[in-house]
């Protein structure tokens, strides 16, 4: 650890809020599929952007990107430009089918007392649980209002993990300070989180892995505008059991006691 501080050059810091999200079931619905939903491995950006929105209390859209008088929506408040978010996974992830029971909207969508219902099978997640590191510039305010909802488990909207039967368990864990490391000698580092692989070095060998891990990688939504349309994709890669990644990224931020962390 010394040795990697000592060949980085350390540039500045942010105050980290850490929490872990948990819950027995979840649903992180990929964008392309449709008939039977299959989910992402960990939360997306966008839905963590949700649930710290539930938490705070922000009110959502009352009409199509219609918002009551003074609420910033949370695809605003939360953006890659006002805050960063990063995910470790904690309990190695595990999916499931599932048969749901839904209204069958193609008998009839304006009456649903005569529609039935349909069953459609989920691709759901199982004993979830992960960590989540979120700093936010410029709003010192909400992020301490966060920090304290969490730490006292005053949420004001019920959290959840992707479907609104996942109610989520949310449990502080604390506050520190991450350190900006640059990497210019394109060292390999240890990284903890999932890894956008827009932030690594762009040569050949940007990931050494390890042949006995779980490698998995998705594109994902990372921001969205407050109409819902999807404004970034990106390429996340993780490891399906919580094993760190060696990466070669452009930087990353140290967190004393927990480790190296890139956010999405």
């Amino acid at each position: 650890m010394e040795n990697r501080l000592k060949s980085s050059v350390k540039m500045n810091s942010k105050e980290v809020l850490i929490f872990d999200i948990s819950s027995e079931y979840g649903h992180f619905r990929k964008y392309n599929t449709t008939t039977s939903p299959l989910t992402y491995s960990i939360p997306t950006r966008t839905a963590i952007a949700g649930i710290l929105g539930a938490i705070a209390g922000i009110e959502r859209e009352v009409a199509d990107g219609v918002y009551p008088e003074g609420v910033t929506p949370v695809q605003e408040l939360f953006s890659k430009e006002n805050a960063d978010i990063a995910v470790q996974i904690i309990n190695p992830v595990k999916k499931e089918n599932v048969a749901m029971n839904l209204i069958n909207t193609k008998g009839s969508f304006y009456n649903l007392t005569k529609a039935g219902r349909t069953q459609i099978e989920f691709e759901l997640l199982r004993d979830l649980k992960y960590r989540i590191f979120f700093t936010m510039d410029g709003n010192k305010a909400m992020f301490d209002e966060l920090a304290e909802r969490i730490k006292n488990k005053r949420h004001h909207f019920s959290p959840y993990l992707g479907l609104a039967q996942f109610t989520a368990t949310v449990e502080y864990i604390d506050k520190r300070e991450a350190v900006l490391c640059e990497n210019p000698e394109k060292e390999i580092i240890e990284i903890i989180t999932a890894i956008n692989l827009s932030l690594l070095k762009d040569e050949e060998n940007p990931v050494e892995f390890d042949y006995s891990a779980m490698y998995s990688a998705n594109n994902m939504p990372i921001e969205m505008n407050r109409i819902r349309e999807v404004q970034e994709y990106s390429e996340v890669l993780i490891e399906k059991n919580g094993r760190s990644i060696k990466a070669k990224p452009v930087h990353y931020y140290q967190i004393e006691n927990h480790g190296n962390i890139l956010f999405l």
